[in-house]
């Protein structure tokens, strides 16, 4: 068996050596006047267009949306904040809170995420950390955990210190990460407005992010800056089934939209979303113990490519040789296969029997496997067996009647 798996192995490395890989050629994105800019798509994070995407800036949306991804995560939106004297006076506040009254941490985040309100963002520290030291520790925490090297946290406002950095490659490793596993955030940062209500006033927050009403599909978003002339924007938009992140830091304000829109637009017209593999379709083949298995995928896999390219650099099977023999399975891993596309992006499909194949069975384990499939079967023999079991005992029983009744009848006589 070893042997035709050699073989086997053997013909899948020809096999991906004469794997037709097209090269068609992909338009050049656009130039845009950010300092640093990255489009990538949310599922997967491939990264389709990137600027400067390792140059380290001072960006006061990482340390907001690090806040607010935090606070979601530790407080119970329902929970009361007490209004510090500290969280009252920060520079940019922005909701008039009144020290010692109480607000739901949903009304802060909000707030903090839609408007970049201080005052809000340091409620939600000390209410998480105790203190904003304490809580700032917790962000650099938060920042190591994902992978996010190049980025240093000083305060949760994002107001400027020369410290504090961070780059678009982080950015995107914080935005993706809360936005695939945390709803609460994804519906925050979806939201274009909220209204905000307190004892003395009632008002309307409005998301920043002027995307929302300009281009269609906008489906998340964040303005942020420390000089209104050099603005970072972020936006979300799913089109076809596709979601596109796109970032741009600290990008002149007067154009920082027509550059989101420019990128987005060559996002959607360039990329498209599409099955790699298919549920159920053959990958390969491998003789196990004399039987021919089709190594199958068991889900739809899709990845994002540019129009007119495969965008598939290599392919790599791995088998799991401890896994060919039988008893086999359609939920026994046999292996997977390696997807390396050109852009880096590795894609790994398990790969499964296409049919299972048990051991012989005895006479009666085939009986009783027959009469579990078919447990009317059952009880059709179990009527028959009591019926038969009934006449045998009424014939011994009338035959032990006529015995008896022959001896007495003998007896007198």
């Amino acid at each position: 068996m070893f042997k035709k798996l050699i073989c086997t192995l053997l013909l899948i490395t020809i096999t991906i050596c004469i794997f037709p890989v097209t090269s068609a050629a992909i338009t050049p994105g656009p130039v845009v006047d950010a300092s640093a800019a990255m489009l990538f798509e949310l599922r997967r994070g491939q990264v389709l267009y990137s600027k400067n995407p390792d140059e380290p800036l001072h960006i006061a949306a990482a340390s907001n949306l690090m806040t607010v991804y935090i606070a979601i995560e530790k407080l119970d939106l329902n929970t009361m904040v007490t209004a510090s004297k500290e969280s009252v006076s920060a520079e940019g506040a922005l909701l008039e809170l009144t020290v010692g009254e109480k607000y739901t941490a949903e009304s802060l985040i909000y707030a903090s995420m839609l408007n970049n309100a201080s005052d809000a963002t340091i409620a939600l520290a000390e209410a998480v950390g105790g203190t904003v030291d304490n809580f700032v520790k917790l962000m650099n925490d938060y920042a190591a955990g994902l992978n996010m090297t190049n980025t240093v946290f000083v305060n949760p406002t994002g107001s400027y210190d020369e410290k504090q950095r961070t780059t678009a490659s982080d950015m995107m490793k914080l935005i993706r990460h809360a936005l695939t596993t945390n709803s609460t955030f994804e519906r925050v940062f979806s939201s274009q407005a909220k209204p905000w209500f307190d004892e003395e006033k009632t008002m309307v927050l409005t998301n920043l992010n002027e995307m929302f009403w300009s281009y269609d599909g906008v489906d998340g978003g964040k303005v942020d800056f420390n000089d209104p002339k050099y603005q970072t924007v972020i936006t979300s938009v799913t089109r076809n089934q596709q979601r596109l992140v796109c970032l741009l830091l600290d990008s002149p304000a007067e154009s920082m939209y027509t550059d989101n829109m420019k990128l987005l637009d060559y996002g959607f017209n360039n990329f498209r979303r599409g099955p790699l593999v298919y549920n159920g379709q053959p990958m390969n083949s491998v003789i196990i113990e004399g039987h021919e298995i089709t190594l199958i995928s068991n889900s739809d896999v899709y990845y994002t490519y540019p129009v007119g390219d495969n965008y598939i650099k290599e392919i790599q099977y791995d088998l799991i040789e401890s896994s060919m023999k039988i008893p086999l399975y359609r939920n026994t891993l046999l292996g997977n296969v390696k997807f390396s596309l050109t852009d880096g992006t590795i894609i790994t499909v398990d790969l499964f029997p296409d049919r299972e194949i048990l051991p012989e069975m005895t006479n009666f384990e085939k009986i009783h496997k027959r009469l579990m499939e078919y447990p009317e079967l059952f009880y059709i023999i179990l009527g028959l067996v009591a019926i038969e079991l009934l006449l045998i005992l009424t014939k011994v029983f009338n035959s032990l009647f006529k015995k008896m009744s022959y001896k007495k009848g003998k007896r007198r006589t």
